[in-house]
Formats: structure tokens, C-alpha cells, sequence
């Protein structure tokens, strides 16, 4: 899997954004499209439901966030045909999770199980 990679700042950047990141797959889509330039703001941990830049088991991935009563830690694809990439970090793992920042969507999408 081809992991994000940050661009350089262009024109036509959003307000509130810190950087533009190229997504690497098609993990996201059909919200970020595989090659699509992506922006991050950078700012307190995600809320749940928010799309953000995470660095989990070493790899740089944009994801879906989501943390549950018992702190464990699920970074969703957004794509549910390659949900075998969503992510689990339970609160034991000692690497834990990185927040870089949220990721600057028109709308939030829904929880994968959540029907709109």
C-alpha cells in the first residue's frame, strides 16, 4: 500500500489549512481519490467521525477515527472494499497512535455501520 505523501504549497489552498498531502491509494475513496492532493489542519486530537493523518504501526495513513469506551482506537478506510486496511490500536500497544491533523473535507462521512 502506497502511503500519503505531503506536496508542496500551491495555490487554491483551503483556509485553516497547515499542509496538502497526495493520498497514495484508494483506501479513501470515494471521498479522497487515489493521486487527489488532500488538506490537514492541525489542531486538538480528532473528534469521532472526523477524517484525519495519523502515524499507526509506523505508517504514515489517513483514515477514519474512532475511539471506544475502553480507549481502543480504530482508524477506518473510507472505502469498505478494502476494509481489511482499517486499523485497531488497542490502549496496550506502546507505539500507540500519532495525530498529525484533520483532513479538510465538505462533509463528514459517515461511520462505516452508520446509516445518514
Amino acid at each position: 500500500m502506497a502511503e500519503p505523501q505531503r506536496v508542496k504549497r500551491g495555490k487554491n489552498i483551503p483556509a485553516g489549512a497547515g499542509f496538502g498531502v497526495r493520498q497514495g491509494d484508494d483506501s479513501m475513496e470515494p471521498w479522497i481519490r487515489a493521486g487527489q492532493v488532500f488538506y490537514v489542519s492541525r489542531g486538538p486530537m480528532p473528534e469521532p467521525g472526523d477524517v484525519g493523518l495519523f502515524l499507526a504501526r509506523g505508517e504514515l495513513v489517513c483514515r477514519q477515527y474512532l475511539e471506544d469506551s475502553e480507549g481502543n482506537i480504530y482508524l477506518f478506510v473510507l472505502n469498505r472494499a478494502r476494509r481489511e486496511l482499517d486499523i485497531t490500536v488497542p490502549p496496550t500497544d506502546p507505539k500507540g497512535v500519532s495525530f498529525y491533523g484533520r483532513v479538510l473535507l465538505n462533509h463528514t462521512p459517515p461511520l462505516p455501520g452508520v446509516e445518514d
